[in-house]
């Protein structure tokens, strides 16, 4: 009798396992709402396969346990959960690669011992460390992961579904594990090799992004470095400018000199000699910091040769609470951006707004500009069709992160929209 309560509970703790970590690796939340409605599902579940039992037997139950249990699962997620069948199946694959846990640690109770009792409690023990440990620690991870895109959700799920159709083709449905066929035993080891090939090239190309977003921002930073310089050279025209202000009346009594004398090509040279001295002497000033203003100003110029307007509201102090030249990448990437996708438009009217104000020593941007066509946006960053593009965006995450930022792409009524607070 009490081998056979331990039995029904082990049964029990890992129908509710495989149902609840399935539904909260794709990030179902972990409200009572949820909770309730997979508890449900499990009551259905629990009934469908008891009655299996009783009319066929336990082998049979145990062999059509994935039709019972899993393929339900799977419909559940996709039709109540709104989750993609590949998202569904790789989930169900994965708890299912982690009940094996708590049977490898059964088994080993079960060689140590010899009693069967210790294997169900063991087991059931070991379940409900797994479960405690998933919930609190994997599964706040694991929703960001089965969002990505399906090529490397494939690579992902990879390993648990090749497990799951190996456990259920030859401990389940047939005895070919036991057989000791090489090829067999051999063939986990050749999956596992696969799949660490896969994750390599993977990361070897995430590392290859990141190299190039590096390299592109040491090219941001240069070119801020020139900025900085045009900045003390425009400080030494301002100072020029007022010592040219100053000594005017000199200047107009020499012009008014050449004039009289009938020298009246001196008098234009001297005049276009003068205004050439006034040239790029001024920055537009739309906030106390002098970084900011030249990034604008720059951008402003860009718009207007391109037919385009740059709105501007700009609220900020001199001294910015984060490095210059970090704000100002944000910036510059930002307004590029957005020039660039109102280069794709043909709309008759082209424009942008910035918005940039400072509060609690936090700065807060917010750029908007129209787009035709709607981007394709993965893992929340807006993906460029276009060879060489879309660096600009990455480039703008890596430095809101480095800043312990966060940044927001969106479309709303065929606008584009990022806000980024930092």
């Amino acid at each position: 009798m009490f081998l056979q309560v331990l039995t029904f509970l082990h049964n029990l703790t890992t129908l509710l396992f495989g149902i609840f970590i399935s539904a909260f690796f794709l990030g179902i939340k972990q409200n009572p709402k949820n909770v309730f409605t997979l508890l449900l599902f499990s009551s259905l579940e629990s009934f469908l396969y008891i009655s299996t039992v009783l009319l066929f037997g336990m082998d049979t139950a145990d062999r059509l346990y994935a039709f019972i249990i899993h393929l339900p699962l799977i419909l559940f997620l996709i039709l109540y959960y709104k989750y993609s069948l590949l998202s569904a199946c790789i989930s169900v694959c994965s708890a299912y690669l982690c009940c094996q846990l708590s049977n490898w640690i059964g088994l080993l109770a079960l060689a140590v011992t010899g009693t069967q009792w210790c294997y169900y409690f063991v087991r059931i023990l070991t379940t409900l460390i797994t479960y405690f440990l998933l919930c609190t620690s994997v599964c706040r991870t694991t929703e960001d992961i089965f969002a990505k895109e399906k090529r490397e959700l494939c690579i992902i799920g990879f390993l648990p579904c090749v497990y799951y159709l190996f456990d259920y083709a030859c401990t389940k449905l047939s005895s070919l594990l036991y057989s000791g066929n090489k090829i067999i035993v051999e063939f986990m080891g050749f999956a596992f090799c696969i799949s660490y090939f896969a994750f390599l090239f993977v990361y070897f190309q995430e590392y290859e992004n990141r190299q190039e977003i590096k390299q592109y921002s040491e090219l941001i930073e240069m070119r801020f470095s020139s900025i900085q310089k045009e900045i003390k050279q425009v400080r030494k025209s301002e100072h020029m400018l007022a010592i040219l202000r100053h000594d005017m009346r000199h200047h107009l009594d020499i012009i008014l000199t050449q004039l009289q004398n009938g020298n009246a090509q001196q008098a234009v040279s001297y005049i276009r000699e003068i205004g050439h001295s006034y040239d790029d002497t001024i920055i537009t000033s739309y906030c106390k910091n002098e970084m900011i203003n030249s990034v604008i100003s720059i951008y402003q110029s860009r718009f207007s040769e391109k037919g385009m307007v740059l709105n501007c509201d700009i609220s900020i102090g001199q001294t910015l609470p984060f490095p210059d030249t970090a704000v100002c990448t944000i910036l510059s990437n930002a307004l590029e951006n957005a020039m660039h996708a109102l280069e794709q438009t043909d709309l008759s009217s082209k424009w942008a707004s910035l918005v940039i104000f400072e509060k609690r020593n936090h700065l807060l941007f917010q750029i908007k500009n129209p787009v035709q066509q709607i981007p394709k946006f993965i893992d929340g960053l807006p993906v460029s069709t276009q060879k060489e593009h879309g660096i600009g965006v990455k480039s703008i995450a890596f430095y809101v992160e480095q800043l312990n930022g966060t940044c927001q792409f969106s479309v709303s009524d065929h606008t584009f929209i990022l806000k980024i607070i930092i």
